[in-house]
């Protein structure tokens, strides 16, 4: 399964003692309306799409969406709306993955990473190790992305 962004969606309560719960209304590139895809939401003031509206299921166009309030007889308030200008989608996933065995026989074109030469970078600041002969500083040397500690 794909992972989508989620966005959480906020609201006032009714001040109407009668309501029992929330519809929520989307519509892709249009107007929002009741006769828009829905999904009922309970008693809540808060969702997180797309993880709570197991409908809400939205293409690539920004959207729009709606909210009523919902009495015990089923009628519904006003409606309030908000614009989405964000994308509930993922993008297409890539195609042609593949896993190949290649040979194991090292060639001009592939160097054996033990007999890569190395190039000295410029001394660290600081003291390194004390040797019997005195002290010694530390120079690095790069091998790819690998590096060697060497006292001089």
């Amino acid at each position: 399964m794909a992972k989508m962004k989620r966005r959480r969606l906020s609201w006032k309560p009714s001040g109407s003692p009668q309501v029992v719960g929330y519809k929520l209304y989307w519509s892709e590139g249009g107007a929002v309306t009741y006769d828009s895809q829905s999904a009922p939401l309970g008693n809540v003031t808060a969702v997180m799409l797309p993880d709570d509206i197991v409908s809400f299921k939205p293409g690539n166009g920004p959207l729009k969406i709606g909210l009523t309030a919902v009495d015990e007889l089923g009628n519904e308030s006003d409606m309030i709306t908000v614009s989405a200008p964000y994308q509930f989608s993922v993008p297409e996933a890539p195609g042609g993955l593949k896993i190949e065995s290649v040979n194991d026989h090292r060639n001009a074109s592939s160097p054996d990473p033990e007999n890569v030469p190395t190039t000295p970078e410029p001394d660290m600041p600081g003291s390194g190790p004390v040797s019997e002969a005195g002290s010694a500083k530390n120079v690095f040397a790069t091998d790819l992305s690998v590096r060697q500690l060497k006292t001089v």
